[in-house]
């Protein structure tokens, strides 16, 4: 009995360090594996409103080593870290995750604006801002060889569409109206913005007929924004805005440029006034 009895005297000490030991790394360990990050796998991208947003953001919730939770089955929330224009929350930007993935299938964005960042978040936990994405009124896919071209969008009386050149690789058109803040030079109506990256185009603008009586004016300037400098109306360059973007009044087109530049412009039957600009591959915003 004895013999036995100190064999288990002995090792109760043994067994109690391990449980102390043990019990003192725990939190350690426990730290580790509770410091969730939430970092975006798939980024979102310019998107048309009211659609839901393709390829569907992803985020991985992460540990502090980045490696993936696969426990974590909890919410996933998306919040804008950047919102130029106050939207609101996209919807369906909650989701539950899936062994450490949230897949936002069915995100959308019911207001247009640029320059859009997300951010995700995990219990108590937020990740850095997202890319900068746009929100658009029309995206088009243009394939290689072929034109293409938007349909009318609007904005605060001025209303127009676009039509790009063919080109030997496919890419994407965008037509948004709003969205921006007015230019620098704007002086009538609302701004419509035209993306395209590696196509020529044909943009036509129309002013509504209220705002042509209400000006009392016969012709009208054509106030441009891009992130190129251009030559505007007057011969000099276009000045750096608040906006980010060089603005400035368009010249009229000459055989042997300027570019982009107002090809024509004409009054309709009810009044309102159309004009026809070419410009280069970017993306432009424009109001009257």
């Amino acid at each position: 009995m004895r013999s036995t009895m100190r064999f288990l005297l002995g090792s109760l000490p043994v067994t109690v360090a391990a449980a102390v030991m043990l019990m003192l790394a725990a939190p350690a360990a426990l730290a580790n594996t509770c410091e969730l990050t939430p970092v975006f796998a798939v980024q979102p991208t310019t998107t048309q409103v009211q659609s839901a947003m393709t390829p569907a953001v992803t985020v991985d919730v992460e540990n502090s080593q980045g490696h993936l939770v696969a426990w974590y089955n909890g919410r996933v929330k998306l919040t804008y870290a950047v919102n130029p224009v106050g939207a609101p929350d996209p919807a369906n930007n909650v989701v539950d995750a899936v062994k450490g993935v949230a897949t936002f299938t069915d995100l959308a964005f019911s207001a247009v604006g640029f320059g859009f960042e997300l951010r995700a978040s995990a219990g108590t936990a937020s990740s850095p801002p997202s890319q900068a994405f746009d929100i658009v009124s029309q995206l088009v896919q243009c394939q290689s060889g072929q034109t293409c071209n938007s349909q009318t969008v609007s904005s605060d009386g001025t209303s127009g569409s676009v039509v790009a050149s063919a080109a030997s690789t496919s890419d994407v058109l965008t037509a948004t109206g709003g969205g921006f803040p007015r230019l620098s030079c704007t002086a009538y109506g609302g701004v419509l913005t035209f993306m395209v990256t590696n196509r020529s185009k044909i943009i036509t603008l129309t002013l509504a007929a209220s705002i042509v009586r209400q000006a009392h004016k016969k012709r009208f300037d054509i106030c441009w924004g891009s992130p190129t400098r251009f030559v505007t109306k007057d011969g000099s360059w276009s000045a750096f805005a608040p906006n980010g973007e060089y603005e400035g009044l368009l010249p009229y087109c000459r055989w042997h440029g300027p570019s982009p530049c107002i090809v024509c412009q004409h009054r309709t039957d009810d009044g309102s006034v159309v004009t026809t600009v070419f410009a280069p591959a970017g993306d432009p915003h424009v109001s009257g």
